[in-house]
């Protein structure tokens, strides 16, 4: 993959990609490239095919059409709802992070310094050093989001998929979710790729967004500013949103109603 038109290296790129299931796409063709430094918007109703599309970006499912290309140097990492951690599971705070440094489907041995010291810098970096032995079961939902965002950092990942980050969390620990999302976007050579429902306060934030909805046959990946004042987004919202932000970039390709 070559650098991109904004002088940001790529990580992934996809072309006429279809996703779906059985070989049946659910959705219309989606082309874009997702390079480092950006944040992406992912944006629809329930049932829209956002994980379909979050599901083939990471690798659990294959695409039925088209092209996906993924930069050698690239390492995903995939940030769940914090209420899909298992209450009752008794593990530390630090041991959870530290899992972020394990291989998928190792189990968990004895943790070397380099792991140790990457999961103590991981939630310095989110100033949650003064939970590591803490019971993960015993945090708050913000607290946990921390937490989910530390162990993406220590599993040394430089894109970051996040599903419904400020779900189930009040205002106050969901502007501090959101920070901590931006200074993900600010790692060298990272990106962000973020499901939401919170439409408004992260098309603002967001350079790029993916608009889907199977119902209405929408794909659209452009800038947030584009997204945000296309006829596809007034006809899955009911309006158009105003833009107050500094987002925008030149157009990715995609398919409008």
């Amino acid at each position: 993959m070559t650098e991109s038109a904004a002088g940001h290296l790529p990580l992934i790129h996809f072309a006429d990609l279809r996703v779906g299931y059985d070989r049946r796409a659910i959705l219309p063709p989606l082309s874009a490239t997702i390079a480092a430094g950006e944040l992406w918007a992912v944006i629809g109703p329930n049932g829209a095919g956002k994980s379909t599309l979050v599901r083939t970006l990471l690798g659990l499912q294959p695409p039925v059409g088209g092209r996906l290309d993924r930069a050698q140097r690239l390492r995903m990492s995939y940030v769940p709802q914090q209420s899909a951690l298992d209450a009752i599971f008794p593990i530390s705070v630090a041991e959870f992070v530290r899992m972020g440094r394990q291989a998928p489907g190792h189990l968990a041995g004895r943790a070397s310094r380099a792991d140790a010291d990457a999961a103590r810098a991981a939630l310095d970096e989110v100033g949650a050093r003064d939970l590591a032995r803490r019971q993960l079961r015993d945090l708050s939902g913000g607290q946990r989001q921390r937490v989910l965002i530390a162990r993406a950092i220590a599993s040394g990942a430089n894109l970051f998929v996040l599903d419904e980050p400020t779900a189930a969390l009040d205002i106050a620990a969901e502007r501090t979710a959101m920070e901590l999302i931006d200074g993900l976007r600010a790692r060298p050579d990272a990106a962000v790729v973020m499901v939401t429902h919170l439409v408004e306060d992260t098309l603002e934030r967001a350079d790029r967004a993916l608009l889907l909805d199977r119902d209405h046959d929408v794909a659209l990946a452009g800038s947030a500013r584009e997204v945000r004042a296309s006829a596809a987004f007034a006809k899955i919202y009911g309006r158009t949103l105003p833009h107050h932000g500094s987002n925008g970039g030149a157009a990715g390709a995609g398919v409008t109603p």
